[in-house]
């Protein structure tokens, strides 16, 4: 396995786990928090926005960070930050102190959204562009499946038997390990003859850094068109994920139990997702596998929500989180394997952006479609996006992954702002 044979690759996957379970912790604690003190949802609902808001304002800045300093030194700051900034909720207790736990909410995020790029950039200079790239992305898809199967219950079950406080506190020492976790990975170098002394100001080199990795990626005909699949899925997703509360309830007849159990089962469907995008992604055939991903995911919410009855909704939305899971493994397998080490972060910002802009789109749009159309209605129109997906991905990807860019070169350690790099 390669977290074990790769001790570097070994620490980050075990940090990056470790810091993204406290945030679904705090995912389940802070809305019922702001719910139980408030009794509105309008409250719940700004709490989202605080913590979403921060992926589309900070990615550019995000990715200069991860491209500019040392990825290693980006990642701890963020830890050792968000560590600190979590304690505030602790003296939030009445509805006067909400403006300090959106604050906090919106800077915790914020964080996240540097360490990411940071954290995503660097798993191809620690493993390679070869083989390994794809075992350790199937490693994260493993982690991220676990996240998602078990945090939301995990953060439930812990409000319900230890409080908020208690919560605030485990999510700020996941913070604290995850940094000596990363710390303990030691410097990592790459020759940097790319980069050239810069004396302008700062704010005219970060506009060029922003237009110098966008021009690159909207230039790489395989990664644009990957930037608008994957965002039409998201959009897509999201707004059905918003509609299935009102399926479930009003539709099927459950209740809020139901619904965790259905999640609960995406997740299931998510953690093996890594095997499937695994497999996928070593195969090279790229457009047979986005779009049979595609196609998977499209014919998987079809069937949850046109036949009604729990069991079939159950099986079809854990079938759904294998190819939903693989897609976004090949996604990221593809950014990592084609993108200039140079530019990785900025690249990876700029889906992560718009990725999470496609997901309030459609959050947003599902809610108001939901509200205008019938159910039926607008369920067939997010199926058909997602088609019109599929559509595109396969009209303009190519049959095959193309060849790696060239792999960053180890040299000898440089002066505390160097960046991060390879396995050296």
């Amino acid at each position: 396995m390669i977290c074990i044979r790769n001790r570097r690759f070994g620490l980050l996957w075990s940090s990056t786990l470790l810091s993204n379970l406290g945030n679904w912790l705090m995912i389940v604690a802070v809305p019922v928090y702001v719910y139980t003190m408030t009794g509105s949802t309008l409250s719940s609902g700004v709490a989202f926005v605080a913590q979403t808001l921060p992926a589309i304002v900070f990615a550019p800045l995000a990715g200069v960070l991860a491209d500019q300093w040392d990825r290693r030194a980006v990642m701890v700051g963020a830890d050792l930050l968000r560590a600190a900034i979590v304690l505030a909720l602790i003296v939030v207790d009445d509805p006067g102190m909400l403006w300090l736990l959106y604050t906090v909410m919106f800077f915790e995020s914020a964080i996240g959204h540097v360490f990411q790029p940071a954290a995503r950039a660097v798993v191809p200079a620690i493993v390679g562009r070869g083989s390994d790239l794809e075992a350790a992305n199937a490693w994260n898809t493993v982690a991220s499946g676990i996240v998602r199967l078990a945090g939301a219950p995990l953060g439930g079950a812990l409000y319900a038997l230890v409080g908020f406080d208690a919560l605030v506190l485990i999510d700020s020492a996941t913070y604290l390990v995850s940094a000596v976790l990363i710390f303990g990975m030691g410097r990592l170098r790459v020759a940097d003859d790319w980069h050239r002394p810069d004396r302008s100001s700062w704010l005219a080199a970060f506009r060029r850094q922003i237009r110098e990795g966008l021009a690159f990626l909207f230039a790489h005909s395989v990664l644009r068109t990957m930037l608008g699949v994957s965002s039409l899925f998201l959009m897509a997703n999201a707004a059905l994920n918003v509609l299935l509360v009102p399926y479930v309830i009003s539709v099927l007849g459950g209740d809020a139990g139901d619904v965790g159990v259905l999640m609960a089962a995406l997740g299931g469907g998510f953690l093996a997702s890594a095997y499937v995008g695994n497999v996928l992604s070593r195969s090279g055939l790229l457009r047979l596998s986005f779009t049979g991903c595609l196609a998977a995911i499209t014919l998987c919410f079809a069937g949850l929500f046109l036949i009604h009855h729990f069991a079939a909704a159950l099986v079809f939305i854990a079938l759904a989180g294998l190819p939903g899971g693989a897609l976004l493994m090949l996604v990221q397998v593809q950014v990592q394997r084609h993108t200039p080490d140079r530019q990785l972060g900025r690249v990876g910002s700029a889906f992560s952006a718009a990725e999470m802009a496609a997901t309030v789109v459609g959050a947003s749009a599902g809610s108001i479609a939901g509200q205008q159309l019938p159910l039926i209605t607008t369920v067939w129109l997010v199926i058909g996006v997602l088609a019109a997906s599929t559509a595109v991905a396969a009209l303009l990807l190519p049959t095959r992954s193309g060849p790696p860019v060239a792999e960053p070169t180890a040299s000898a350690p440089r002066p505390a702002t160097a960046r991060t790099g390879g396995d050296g």
